[in-house]
């Protein structure tokens, strides 16, 4: 068994290919994959996406509170199952991405309307449950260094039970060409850019 803890900026184009990477990865693997999403919302992580822009503290402030309504949100989603929560985040985000919209509140409800249960998402979204579940999420972030917006780590479970730390949207592309039983070549020639974690 493989297990992914993908870490992402839920506001950032580069999570969003690395999470369809990796759902498509663990919907079509062979191999049996348990694939973990944690939003990770921090001012360093949030803001990257500023980087050598002039942008003022109002809007820092709104785009930080969106990405941490939108990670909350998908926590709420969880708990009605990690297919449900994975296909609402890719929902909202390309509706923020590619549509430029604010916050999707009446797709959110068409959304658990027709896959879940809209009143208990309501309820599950200001929970204090949901809130820990974050807050959770944030102390495995900090716990592995995650200071990249898309990060993964990868555990081979039948192997040698080492983890292996993936930074960028590029490299983490490689990980369903990864095969740590028969091909150690792949391995080797990404082992050298990121960190292993026994």
């Amino acid at each position: 068994m493989i297990e992914i803890y993908l870490f992402i900026n839920p506001l950032d184009r580069c999570s969003v290919k690395a999470e369809e990477a990796l759902l498509k990865f663990s919907n079509n693997s062979t191999e049996k994959v348990k694939l973990t999403i944690l939003p990770v919302v921090n001012p360093k992580i949030i803001t990257a996406n500023f980087d050598y822009q002039r942008v003022d503290l109002d809007t820092r402030n709104a785009y930080m509170h969106l990405a941490y309504k939108v990670a909350l949100d998908f926590k709420a989603a969880q708990i009605q199952g990690k297919k449900i929560a994975s296909k609402f985040l890719l929902m909202v985000q390309h509706q923020i991405f590619a549509r430029k919209r604010p916050y999707p509140e009446t797709l959110v409800k068409e959304f658990f309307t027709k896959n879940g249960d809209y009143s208990m998402f309501l309820e599950d979204r200001t929970s204090e449950l949901v809130k820990e579940l974050f807050w959770k999420d944030q102390e495995i972030a900090r716990k592995f260094n995650i200071s990249s917006e898309a990060s993964a780590i990868v555990y081979n479970c039948t192997h040698d039970g080492s983890g292996l730390l993936m930074t960028g949207l590029e490299t983490i592309q490689e990980i369903p060409y990864l095969n740590y039983l028969q091909d150690q070549t792949t391995f080797d020639r990404i082992t050298h850019k990121n960190k292993a974690y026994n």
